[in-house]
């Protein structure tokens, strides 16, 4: 994948954690490669919170997903447009999203995805509140990261509104030298509590 990072420097890019490509982030498009691939994702409707370099959403698209990218950093968005370009990738758009806001639009997502975007106990009740607007009937959230809060924290995040299911996934990247244990991230599944997980 080329992306418009390889082609500017730090400065203009401006200092922030958007414009790195996480671990997780890898490992869930892995994950989607081996779920979807070639073409299950054909008509789905994803939105990648957070997006950042929107790699995960990146693949979806690549999958057959439309996918919205969303993020409070517009230069973010920029990015991913050149990106998406780069790839000829014409299935996506954009959009400025704070969890934190009512959303106002009525646009709905079969699939809403997000990596390391767990990072402060606060957040989750915004996500949450995202993921109930958002959702369409029978839709999912999926999300990828090291677990900084700590499983019960998440559990009790999302507990009110959603089933959770959990399991960790390789993380191959980046690569190790030696031989020494299997890196794992963890990988969260959210469903709505009023819908059996499929």
């Amino acid at each position: 994948m080329e992306t418009p990072l390889d082609k500017r420097d730090d400065e203009s890019l401006g200092w922030g954690y958007w414009d790195r490509i996480w671990p997780s982030s890898v490992a869930l498009s892995e994950y989607l490669i081996h779920q979807f691939l070639p073409s299950k994702l054909t008509g789905v409707k994803v939105l990648e919170i957070g997006c950042g370099t929107g790699l995960p959403g990146v693949v979806a698209a690549h999958l057959g997903a439309f996918t919205m990218f969303s993020d409070m950093v517009p230069i973010t968005l920029e990015a991913v447009k050149e990106t998406c370009h780069l790839n000829h990738i014409s299935n996506f758009d954009t959009c400025t999203l704070d969890w934190a806001e009512k959303i106002t639009s009525r646009k709905r997502y079969d699939l809403v995805m997000g990596c390391e975007v767990f990072y402060d106990e606060a957040i989750l009740a915004d996500i949450s509140l995202v993921l109930e607007q958002v959702l369409a009937p029978g839709g999912k959230g999926i999300f990828c990261d090291p677990n900084r809060l700590g499983l019960d924290t998440i559990e009790l995040g999302f507990q009110e509104k959603f089933n959770l299911s959990i399991e960790q996934i390789p993380l191959n990247w980046p690569p190790r030298k030696g031989i020494g244990a299997e890196k794992m991230v963890y990988l969260y599944e959210l469903t709505r509590r009023s819908q059996t997980t499929s």
